[in-house]
């Protein structure tokens, strides 16, 4: 016989205190659960934005493997070979006509003019000797943009800027997103063929670089240009005209040298 008639009503009380608290403990373990995994879930997406953000920028991959080539290496190896070199000059030194291009490394507009303009005249003009081109690599976006100028006029210490600029806008990044790296920039050496990357690294700086990229910036401002791309084309050692252009075609630009050549009296 029980001493009272609270001893049940007491056992029952703890009982259901007892599951109450082992509900509760259940419930907070649950919360635990779900925080952790919502955890886990943002720090993969935070890696995964981390991911794609170095593999659009180019600037986490590694230097070229044996047998990898980047996008446009194949083409402008080929688009230049044979053709005479010197600093910042391709061509014929002796051709009738000077073409000079104004331009900006991390311009989208230059890429243009590069991709669907620059090959043909190479091909109808520069390789057969009626003209020689200038490259006068200025910086109009942000300094990224001169540490691309440096690294192109180092190579072209080597004679070989012009592959350097061609694959540069071959694999061409989103302005002002930080992507030239001195990674990107020995990744893009890399696919140059015979151009020592490592000489090139070290020649960045040297001062007949800095001056050279200097003459090109107050060329550009003496010549009146304000943007990229911009070009000067007339007979050589002679006056140069600003080319007036609306579309990036071939069209224009063959107009303007054409037009040169008669001049020439070539």
């Amino acid at each position: 016989m029980e001493s009272s008639g609270q001893t049940r009503s007491e056992r029952r009380a703890a009982a259901r205190a007892e599951r109450d608290r082992a509900t509760a403990a259940r419930a907070r373990q649950r919360q635990r659960l779900w925080i952790l995994g919502g955890v886990l879930v943002l720090a993969a997406v935070v890696v995964a934005i981390i991911a794609i953000a170095g593999g659009k920028d180019g600037t986490d991959k590694p230097a070229l493997r044996a047998g990898e080539t980047l996008p446009g290496q194949v083409e402008s190896n080929a688009r230049f070979a044979g053709i005479a070199q010197r600093g910042i000059t391709l061509g014929n030194p002796r051709a009738p006509v000077t073409m000079v291009e104004f331009a900006d490394l991390q311009c989208p507009y230059c890429r243009q003019y590069t991709e669907s303009v620059m090959p043909t005249l190479v091909a109808d003009y520069v390789r057969s000797g009626k003209v020689k081109m200038v490259f006068r690599n200025v910086t109009i976006i942000d300094q990224d943009s001169h540490l691309a100028a440096e690294m192109a006029a180092a190579a072209g210490l080597q004679n070989k800027l012009w592959e350097y600029i061609d694959i540069f806008y071959a694999n061409q990044g989103e302005e002002h997103s930080g992507y030239i790296t001195d990674a990107f920039l020995q990744r893009i050496g890399r696919a140059v063929r015979g151009l020592d990357v490592d000489r090139a690294m070290a020649d960045r700086k040297l001062p007949k670089i800095q001056t050279q990229l200097q003459q090109a910036q107050a060329e550009m401002q003496l010549n009146g240009f304000t943007g990229t791309p911009a070009f000067l084309v007339g007979p050589t050692g002679g006056r140069l005209e600003a080319v007036q252009f609306n579309s990036f075609t071939p069209g224009p630009f063959k107009q303007a040298i054409d037009e040169a050549l008669q001049h020439s009296g070539t």
